[in-house]
Parts: C-alpha cells; sequence; structure tokens
C-alpha cells in the first residue's frame, strides 16, 4: 500500500506539522493475489485445461489498525445470513443443513506488530431458519490469526471461534503456524455429525470444528473435548475455548494483510475435495466446472450444485480503492445467486490519529536595508526560484522575509462542481479560466437561491481538525450580497457569513471551521453552499465564483501545489555586482 504525506498545515508565521501519513487511493495496489508472480510465467488468470477461466485479479489489503469488512450487509447495515432459502429443492438445503465451512485466501504482512492477539479476516452470523433458533448452530463464526508462543516456538496460528452468545465462544487453534508473507489457503469448519466424522452421515448433537491449512487437516476436536480442554485437563499450548471476540457488526477487529477469495459453504468434505479446491489452479472455478482434476469426482460429490452447498463468495474482482476509501455501501459483491454483499469500513485510516506535532517558523531572510535609502527591497538577494510549488513570500514589517510553503487543496479540478439550489442556474464558464478548473455563473431570480458544492472526498478529512475555505466571488448584476456557508461533518456543524461582491473586483471569502465527525458514522463529508440574499428590489443576482480552495490548517493560502491549483506568479531574481 502506498501513502502519502500531508503537508504541514500553514498559520501565518508558524506551521504545526503533524506526524501521520495516510493511505493514498490513487496508488493502492490490489493486483497480489494468490495467483499474482507465479512461477515459470503462468499467468494471473488463464484458461485451465477444460477451457475454464481460473486465477484472481484483485485481493485487499488491511492495515491491521481498523481496516474490517461488514458481511454481509444491506444498504451498508450489518445483517445475518439466513439459511433457509438457499438451495434448488422444494425443501431448502439451507433450511436443514448441519454443516458451515469458512473458506479464504490469507497473507500475513511481516510488518505486523508482534504480538497481535485480535487479527480477524472472516466474521458471519448464521440462523438456519427466520421462526426459531436452532441450538448449537446458530451464532457467530469467526475466523482468525493469533500470535503465540509454545516450548519451541513464537508464531503466528490460525483460530476458529464458534459462539452462540456474547459471551462464551468454541475456539479451535490451529497446531501449525502460518508463515509471513506467503498466501495460504485456509479452511475451517464446523458440522453437527455422527461419531465418524463423516458430514453425509445422519447428524447427531456431537458438534466437530476442524482447521485445514493449504489444503491438509490441521486439527479436529469435538465441541466436548474442547470444552474439556478449557476445564484444565489438557496439556496443549493454546487456549480451546475463551470469550466470544466479536458478536454482530458493531466493532472493527483489523486483519494484519491481505484477503481474497473468501467463500461460506454448507457443507463440509474430505480431505482429497477440501486439498483440490486449495489448489492455486483452481482459484475461481464453480464446484460443477472440476472436470480433469485428479479428485474432481470428489468436488462434485461433496459441493456440487454449487446453488445448492454455496451460500457466498466474495472474490473482489470488481472492488476499487474508491469503493474502500469511501466505505461505499454494498460494494463488496456476493457473485452467487444470493447477493450478500458487504461493505468496507475504515479504510480510510484512523480518524484520531496521532497529535504529536513540529513547530516550525517560516525561513527568514535578513540584512535587506539599502544602505542609501534605507528602505527594504530585494537588491541584496541572489537566488529564487521559478517553480517554487507553493512557497509564498510573507514581509512582516521587520525588515525581513518569511519563506513558508503553501498547503495542498482538496478540491481538484475533477471535484471542482457546483450545482443549483433552489432553483437558480448553474453554467460551467468555459472561457473563464482562473484556478485549476473554469469559474461557474450563479443565476438567480429569487433570495434563497444559488448553489451548492459537495464535500465527498472524504478520504482527506480528519476528525476535530481545521480547515479553511477559501472562493472568490464577482458580480455582474442584481443584488451584490450572499450568504456563503461551509459545513464539515455534522449538518449542524456550519460557519456561515455575508460576502459583499463587486462588480469590477473579486471579492475574496475565506472561512475557517473543525471538522466534526457525525454520530455512528466513519467518514467525514460536508458541502459549501453560496445563496443570494434579497435586495431591495426583490430580484436575484447573476454572479461567478471561482478559485475554490479547501485545505488543512486555519490560515487562508493563495499558492498550493500546481496540480491542484495554479499558482499566482513566481519568485526568481538575480542581481548583479
Amino acid at each position: 500500500m502506498a501513502f502519502k504525506y500531508i503537508n504541514a498545515a500553514i498559520s501565518g508565521d508558524y506551521q504545526k506539522i503533524l506526524a501521520r501519513l495516510i493511505a493514498d487511493p490513487e496508488q493502492l495496489d490490489l493486483t497480489d493475489t494468490p495467483t499474482f508472480n507465479l512461477p515459470n510465467d503462468v499467468p494471473q488468470t488463464g484458461d485451465n485445461a477444460d477451457g475454464i477461466l481460473t486465477g484472481s485479479l484483485k485481493a485487499i489489503e488491511f492495515d491491521g489498525t481498523d481496516d474490517f469488512l461488514k458481511l454481509p450487509t444491506a444498504a451498508g447495515l450489518g445483517t445475518e445470513i439466513l439459511l433457509e432459502d438457499i438451495g434448488e429443492e422444494t425443501v431448502k438445503h439451507g433450511s436443514t443443513t448441519n454443516n458451515i465451512a469458512l473458506e479464504s485466501w490469507i497473507k500475513l504482512d511481516s510488518t505486523i506488530t508482534g504480538i497481535d492477539t485480535n487479527s480477524e479476516f472472516f466474521e458471519v452470523t448464521i440462523q438456519r431458519n427466520s421462526v426459531s433458533s436452532t441450538t448449537g448452530f446458530d451464532g457467530n463464526y469467526m475466523t482468525r490469526t493469533i500470535y503465540a508462543t509454545t516450548a519451541s516456538t513464537s508464531a503466528h496460528f490460525i483460530d476458529f471461534q464458534f459462539a452462540s452468545g456474547s459471551t462464551f465462544a468454541y475456539s479451535l487453534t490451529s497446531n501449525k503456524s502460518v508463515s509471513l508473507n506467503e498466501w495460504h489457503h485456509v479452511w475451517c469448519e464446523y458440522t453437527v455429525s455422527g461419531a465418524d466424522q463423516n458430514p453425509r452421515f445422519t447428524p447427531t448433537p456431537r458438534g466437530w470444528m476442524r482447521i485445514y491449512i493449504d489444503g491438509a487437516l490441521d486439527r479436529q476436536e469435538t465441541l466436548e473435548k474442547l470444552t474439556d480442554l478449557a476445564l484444565g485437563a489438557s496439556t496443549l499450548p493454546f487456549p480451546a475455548t475463551a470469550d466470544a471476540v466479536s458478536y454482530g457488526f458493531d466493532r472493527a477487529i483489523s486483519f494484519d494483510g491481505k484477503l481474497d477469495e473468501m467463500r461460506l459453504w454448507l457443507n463440509t468434505g474430505t480431505t482429497e475435495s477440501i486439498s483440490t479446491l486449495a489448489a492455486k489452479g483452481n482459484i475461481g472455478i464453480q464446484p460443477e466446472d472440476f472436470s480433469s482434476q485428479t479428485y474432481a469426482t470428489e468436488v462434485k460429490r461433496d459441493f456440487s450444485p454449487s446453488a445448492e452447498y454455496l451460500a457466498a463468495w466474495w472474490r473482489f474482482e470488481s472492488v476499487s480503492a474508491i469503493d474502500l476509501f469511501a466505505s461505499v455501501a454494498d460494494s463488496i459483491p456476493d457473485v452467487t445467486r444470493y447477493g450478500h454483499s458487504g461493505t468496507p469500513q475504515n479504510f480510510i485510516g484512523t480518524l484520531d490519529f496521532s497529535e504529536e506535532q513540529t513547530i516550525v517558523a517560516g525561513a527568514a531572510v535578513t540584512g535587506i536595508t539599502n544602505a542609501v535609502s534605507a528602505q527594504t527591497d530585494l537588491t541584496d538577494l541572489i537566488g529564487g526560484s521559478y517553480d517554487h510549488g507553493g512557497l509564498s513570500v510573507i514581509h512582516d514589517g521587520q525588515n525581513e522575509l518569511k519563506m513558508e510553503q503553501g498547503v495542498d487543496n482538496l478540491v481538484t479540478c475533477a471535484s471542482n462542481t457546483w450545482t443549483a439550489s433552489g432553483g437558480a442556474a448553474v453554467n460551467h464558464d468555459v472561457l473563464n479560466i482562473f484556478y485549476g478548473s473554469s469559474a461557474y455563473t450563479i443565476n438567480t431570480t429569487a433570495a434563497g437561491q444559488g448553489a451548492l458544492h459537495t464535500i465527498n472526498y472524504s478520504h482527506l478529512l480528519f476528525d476535530k481538525n481545521d480547515y479553511t475555505l477559501s472562493l472568490r466571488l464577482l458580480l455582474t448584476s442584481g443584488s451584490p450580497s450572499a450568504q456563503v456557508t461551509f459545513t464539515l461533518g455534522d449538518k449542524a456543524n456550519r460557519v456561515a457569513t455575508t460576502a459583499f461582491m463587486d462588480r469590477n473586483v473579486w471579492v475574496p471569502v475565506v472561512i475557517r471551521n473543525t471538522a466534526t465527525i457525525p454520530t455512528s458514522e466513519s467518514t467525514i463529508t460536508g458541502e459549501v453552499s453560496i445563496l443570494g440574499l434579497p435586495d431591495v428590489d426583490g430580484t436575484g443576482a447573476l454572479f461567478r465564483v471561482d478559485g475554490l480552495q479547501i485545505h488543512e490548517g486555519s490560515y487562508p493560502s493563495s499558492f498550493v501545489g500546481p496540480q491542484q491549483i495554479r499558482k499566482g506568479g513566481e519568485i526568481s531574481w538575480d542581481i548583479g555586482e
């Protein structure tokens, strides 16, 4: 994941440099998947020997702090997976199933914190029937990695939990550790099966939990045995039961790495069929499309047809960086017919970042007093810059200049758009180019009409930070006054001022506001509004708006990065002897 450094917020003669990095959505790489960079120049995706497209193009990276997927969601809200309508027969398989399996590909990041007790990558809440609860089956299923120490090693292990309440969970931890920086196939299953462990036999109240890693059975225990282990009857190095880590959709437990190809099955299988699903060459294939593989018959017997046994499949092939950073509702599609879409959460980075800061003063240039006239000038300075990239020069009245860096404008050319409000007409003024994008003309016929700019670039806004809005207005005709309002986060968090426009010169408007995240929200948005005020004759106005800037900090800046806004001048001089 790439990062961008947020420039220091300008504050007059001094700047506050906040120590933080945020992920840059424009450079987010989603292409590191289990089939990326395979040996012998095997392509990332392609047809197998049976003519079936295989492979994966995209995976999702988590920051280990607060990124997580809410599974599943409806309009962005977390919900359970109801099984009673899953299946093709008259009596749906989902309404009678006794098996649950969570399948995924994971890749742990070597830069993760050494001791990590909460690194969750798969969590769903299951209910078999809507009319009643199925004891011993309905509940919360979760897989995570944990950092643990045995007598011989310290490493990361797979932990599989089943909780039927919020206070207790059956927990099975793998015997084998998971290496870093490598893709691993993880299969965790729970089945209410007979004593012979075969999921196709008549079920009994005896429940089994199993973990497969890279297609091989790693560990299996009954719920009864896990309870005994928790009571101290075992010398195994890992606790077998624990308090439920999470139950529901109300908190983030982030994974420390990359995740791909998540599937929720309503059946379990043999080692042969599961190991076949775990082969990288079989990624992306429906069970019914297995043909030439060694154990294709076993895969079809255990998991085909997929409409009967596959409750959800999150492939991530269509997800974008914008979906992740903007937490777009239901943007993680379920490619099965059952539509259990997911929603990314908190990929913008933590909102309450470190407040550690460094105060620096602008570089002072002194000794520029002319010895003859006693006036301050630039004749004693040699140098300058033809492309200062945001450098501003401030004369402080004390025989010196302050050299200060400008700040990034959060409004890019693409996002510099205005929409009509209250019946006004808003048009792009393509012949009046000033800053980064053309100006806009706003034509109102009555007071209260105007234009709105929506602040939807929320990945660049942070809770409790100061932001400065600046723009300029030019009157053509009508009422010279307008109300300019700057709203950030909570709709009640708004600052307004009255602007008095002129027909001959552009009038600047500067408003400062502190971002306040709305209750129960994880992102910050807002808007800028310009609404005409009544004139003596009650008519509207025709005016222009240009130079829209919103930047972090509490001081207006005229010079910013050239990619965001066009510079208004240069500083360059070369005085001879």
